[in-house]
């Protein structure tokens, strides 16, 4: 049985060494052409950026109800290249591990209401983070036959 704490640090630690395998993957395959690379790209970085947004309103604005990032609204916005949308994704990633590894317990827990999602706290948006990581790796390796 392990402790929120040591549950908080494996969350952290397992979001910071998926983006390295997720970055060398979606690398390779966007310099081969994968439409899948693209696809799960533009996944990660849509979500990174949600999250990113969502854990700065929850633990510097200490707000009770999120606000909706752009991405959530599906409001069309012009969208980098992959090769930026990589860039922004390791780029948020480090930032967002850094603040989740610094989080006190009584932060981790800290809740808001999201409209479309029901109450969130900050160990939810890891915890769902990882889950996409999961996802887009097994669909990266299915395509690459790792």
């Amino acid at each position: 049985m392990t402790d929120g704490r040591t549950g908080r640090r494996w969350v952290v630690k397992a979001l910071y060494e998926a983006s390295g395998e997720l970055r060398e993957l979606l690398m390779s395959g966007l310099r081969a052409g994968s439409p899948t690379a693209v696809e799960s790209l533009e996944r990660a970085w849509r979500g990174e950026t949600i999250a990113a947004w969502q854990l700065a309103h929850l633990l510097f604005q200490d707000v009770h109800e999120l606000p909706l990032h752009d991405f959530e609204w599906l409001e069309q916005r012009t969208t980098p290249d992959a090769y930026e949308q990589l860039r922004e994704f390791v780029n948020l990633r480090e930032q967002v591990c850094g603040v989740l590894g610094m989080v006190s317990e009584w932060e981790w827990e800290r809740r808001a209401r999201h409209r479309f999602r029901g109450e969130i706290s900050v160990e939810t948006i890891a915890r769902s983070a990882h889950q996409r990581d999961l996802e887009i790796l097994v669909g990266l390796r299915r395509e690459v036959g790792v």
